[in-house]
């Protein structure tokens, strides 16, 4: 994921106190899982052009993958890695085709009464989205992150709360001026009651470098999180910041306003699930924006129960983003773009282990030049196992 600046895991460094309940959960996920799965997929327009100018080129891409996760419990600690191998074959377009792998691991380190250090790190390597480049140029991205969380979360009362987080990107020579790395500082007080849930408030710095465009961007956000489960069948995540943005490169300018993390969720009338999601965040890796990009994202979901083993969803989803530009860095022809997905996707169990999906969605972009627009479609069925 493309790293941002004042981007927030919904009450990072929260977690909750532990339960009976939590336990037993945390003793039937203990173990090696080994999750084995295919996707084929028909996109009508895998290059991103736009309609207007050429012709847009389908293909059918064929992408297994198997996943391992190992969890495992050393007295109050926790462990946690896991690693993803994949390959998307294009039939057609076979230069297209190129390996995806993930890796990373968690832990939890509790000491004390009730405080625990939660370190992280990922990495992910990945073919560059063409929505972004739009032409038949190839880039495989590597981003990777580490991270530590400290926290003394408590049933009730106050408790500080630190994070540490280093993300780098990192992109094929063509495309180096969109390589960065950002460090991410933040600390924060949290307060916890039962019947209010639990709430901080947090400061945060960030500071991303671009070397090959010799700039950097600094950000400082004060915030405020609150999470609380409403009622059995609804709950609510909120992160609301003040962003102050600012670059090295004096054209590219400052941001300052407000940023946000928000996602509610809701299973009020039964078998049907609502879920919505919104964010408004600084990125600082966009292979558009020489300087920064401020995007904010929309996102609501509905998923239907059928049955046991069958259920159906739709989704709909909006994203905007503004770039901050420096000619003198890199030409541009644009300045901001909109992108429309909508879709749905049906799944069936056939079993505990083994479930079918498929999943249709239609997207759309269109930029404030009217440069580098486009719209397709894509069809995927899936099959998934879990062992």
């Amino acid at each position: 994921m493309a790293a941002a600046i004042g981007s927030v895991i919904a009450c990072a460094g929260v977690t909750s106190p532990a339960h009976a309940d939590d336990d037993d959960s945390r003793a039937k996920t203990l173990g090696l899982h080994i999750v084995p799965s295919i996707d084929i997929s028909y996109e009508d327009n895998i290059y991103r052009v736009d309609r207007r100018v050429e012709d847009p080129i389908g293909d059918v891409i064929v992408s297994p993958s198997i996943e391992a996760q190992f969890d495992k419990a050393i007295g109050r600690h926790d462990l946690n890695l896991r690693a993803l191998l994949g390959y998307d074959q294009f039939v057609s377009q076979s230069q297209r085709s190129k390996p995806r792998i993930e890796a990373g691991a968690t832990g939890a380190f509790r000491f004390g009464t009730a405080c625990s250090i939660t370190p992280a790190a990922s990495y992910r390597q990945q073919r560059a989205d063409y929505g972004d480049i739009n032409r038949a140029t190839e880039n495989l991205q590597h981003f990777s992150t580490v991270s530590a969380d400290l926290s003394c979360d408590r049933t009730a009362g106050f408790y500080p709360l630190a994070r540490y987080r280093r993300d780098t990107t990192r992109n094929a020579d063509a495309f180096d001026y969109a390589d960065q790395t950002s460090d991410t500082y933040r600390a924060g007080l949290g307060y916890r009651r039962p019947s209010l849930g639990a709430i901080s408030l947090y400061y945060e710095h960030v500071t991303s470098d671009r070397g090959a465009l010799g700039i950097s961007n600094r950000s400082n956000a004060a915030g405020v999180t609150f999470q609380r489960a409403v009622s059995p069948l609804t709950s609510i995540d909120v992160d609301l910041r003040w962003l102050d943005v600012s670059s090295s490169s004096a054209v590219i300018g400052r941001y300052r306003g407000p940023g946000w993390t928000v996602s509610a969720s809701t299973s009020i009338i039964p078998r049907v699930k609502i879920t919505g999601f919104t964010e408004r965040a600084i990125v600082n890796d966009s292979l558009i924006a020489s300087g920064f990009a401020i995007r904010s994202s929309y996102r609501l979901t509905g998923e239907i129960g059928l049955s046991e083993l069958t259920s159906i969803s739709v989704f709909s989803e909006l994203e905007r983003r503004r770039f901050r530009q420096d000619a003198a860095l890199r030409p541009f022809s644009y300045t901001a773009d909109r992108t429309n997905e909508f879709g749905a996707a049906l799944r069936r169990k056939l079993s505990e282990r083994t479930e079918l999906q498929f999943v249709a969605s239609r997207y759309d972009r269109r930029t404030d030049s009217s440069v580098a627009n486009y719209r397709g479609i894509r069809l995927t069925l899936g099959a998934t196992a879990r062992f």
